[in-house]
C-alpha cells in the first residue's frame, strides 16, 4: 500500500511504495515527490501504476510479490528512520538515529524480519550487558517503536510483546544537589565571570543547560526581572559552519517566563556592562557571539567543586538544587512545576516527591491546632 507524507521543510507531498523490478524480480522501494497536495500525490501514484501497466501490456500491481515479513531488518530500520525524521525535532532525531544505527541495526543486520524471534531479541538484550539499566531500557524502547511501525504499516507481528523488559538490578542513585551554603563555597572558586553568572542563573532559575545557553539579551527584561524561555541549545545536530544549533525547547510547557530576584537582576546588569567591554559581540547572555562551550562548562564545574571541597554534581543537578531549595522553603509543588517548565505536575511529583514533607506529620500538626476548639 502507498504511504503519503508531507515535508515540513518544503511543504510538498510525496508517496512511498514498494514494487517488483521486472529486470531481476527483486522488491524495491519507490518514492514519487514534489506534489503540492495529497490529492495530487494520489493522482501521481495512480498515473504511475497505470503507466506501468500500459508498458507491460498487461495488468501489473506495483506491490511486492513477497510477504512484508521477508523484508530485511536493515530495510525496515531505513524506512523507520525516514518516517521518524519528519515527526520529531532534529536534535532528537540525530539522537535516535545514532542509537538505532550503532546499537540495534548492526546486531540484526539483513536478517529477514520473519526470522527474528523472541530468543534472538533476548540475545541482543544480553549483548548490552555493561551498559546502564537506563540506557538498555532506552534501546529496548527504540526497538519496540520500530516494531510498532512495522505492525502498523505492514501488518508484521510484533514479537517484542513476547520479550521480557530488562530488569533494573542497579541500586537507586541518590539525587545530588547543593545547599545554599555549598553553592556559596563553590561559586567563590569559579574564576571567570561568564561561567559564574551561568552557574548562578541555573541555581536560581532551575532552567535546563540548553535553555540557558540559548538565551540572548533580547530574552531578558531586567526592568521587570523576567527571562523568556523559548529556545534551546543543542550540539547533537548543528547548522553548517557551526558546532551547535538553536532549536525549540524540550516541550511546549518549557516555553515560559521565569522571574528572577532583584539582586540577581542587578548582578546581570553589571555582568552585561562587563561583557560589553570584554567581547566583540554580546548576542548570547552566557557567551558572546556564540554560547559557552558545554565541555568547558562541565570542566569548570568539576574544578571549582574540588577547589571548594564540596561534592561533585552534574550541571543538571543545579536544576535539582533549585527545586530542592523551593520545596524546602514551602513553595507549592504546582508552582515548582511551572518554574521548572515540567509538562505535568505528576512529572514534578515523580521526580521530587521524596523531598516533600511527611504528609502524616503535617496532617497531625494541622489537626493539633484545633485542640480546645471542638468542645468537650
Amino acid at each position: 500500500m502507498p504511504s503519503y507524507e508531507k515535508s515540513k521543510a518544503s511543504g510538498l507531498w510525496s508517496v512511498r511504495f514498494r514494487e517488483v523490478s521486472p529486470q531481476d524480480g527483486k522488491t524495491k522501494n519507490k518514492r514519487l515527490s514534489g506534489f503540492k497536495t495529497k490529492k495530487e500525490a494520489q493522482y501521481g501514484y495512480e498515473d504511475y501504476v497505470s503507466a506501468k501497466k500500459t508498458a507491460a501490456e498487461q495488468p501489473q500491481e506495483v506491490v511486492p510479490s513477497s510477504s512484508p515479513a521477508d523484508m530485511p531488518f536493515s530495510s525496515l530500520v531505513e524506512e523507520y528512520l525516514q518516517f521518524k525524521r519528519s515527526r520529531i525535532k532534529e536534535p532528537s532525531f540525530y539522537d535516535v538515529q545514532k542509537k538505532v544505527s550503532t546499537k540495534i541495526a548492526p546486531f540484526f543486520g539483513d536478517t529477514p524480519i520473519k526470522e527474528i524471534s523472541p530468543s534472538m531479541i533476548l540475545k541482543w538484550q544480553n549483548s548490552l550487558e555493561g551498559y546502564s539499566y537506563a540506557y538498555r531500557k532506552t534501546l529496548m524502547t527504540h526497538l519496540s517503536l520500530i516494531y510498532n511501525y512495522a505492525e502498523r504499516y505492514y501488518d508484521i507481528p510484533n514479537v517484542i510483546r513476547k520479550v521480557d523488559k530488562p530488569r533494573n538490578l542497579e541500586p537507586k542513585k541518590e539525587m545530588l544537589f547543593w545547599s545554599p551554603e555549598e553553592f556559596s563555597s563553590f561559586i567563590s572558586c569559579v574564576e571567570r565571570k561568564d561561567y559564574a553568572m551561568l552557574f548562578r542563573f541555573l541555581y536560581l532559575s532551575g532552567c535546563r543547560k540548553g535553555e540557558a545557553l540559548a538565551l540572548t539579551w533580547q530574552d531578558v527584561d531586567l526592568a521587570k526581572g523576567t527571562v523568556s524561555i523559548s529556545k534551546s541549545f543543542s550540539n547533537k545536530a548543528h547548522d553548517e559552519g557551526k558546532s551547535y544549533t538553536i532549536t525549540t525547547p524540550k516541550n511546549t510547557s518549557s516555553n515560559r517566563t521565569v522571574h528572577l530576584p532583584r539582586f540577581f537582576c542587578d548582578m546581570l546588569k553589571e555582568y552585561r556592562d562587563w561583557q560589553q567591554q570584554s567581547t566583540d559581540s554580546i548576542n548570547f547572555v552566557f557567551g558572546g557571539a556564540d554560547p559557552l562551550p558545554p565541555s568547558n562548562i562541565d570542566r569548570t564545574l568539576a574544578k571549582a567543586a574540588d577547589a571548594a571541597g564540596v561534592k561533585r554534581i552534574r550541571i543538571h543537578d543545579l536544576r535539582h538544587s533549585c527545586a530542592s531549595l523551593l520545596i524546602h522553603k514551602g513553595v507549592s509543588i504546582v508552582a515548582v512545576s511551572r518554574h521548572l517548565g515540567h509538562s505535568t505536575v505528576e512529572q514534578t511529583l515523580n521526580t521530587y516527591s521524596h523531598m516533600l514533607p511527611d504528609d502524616q506529620t503535617m496532617i497531625l500538626n494541622t489537626l493539633s491546632t484545633l485542640e480546645g476548639k471542638l468542645g468537650t
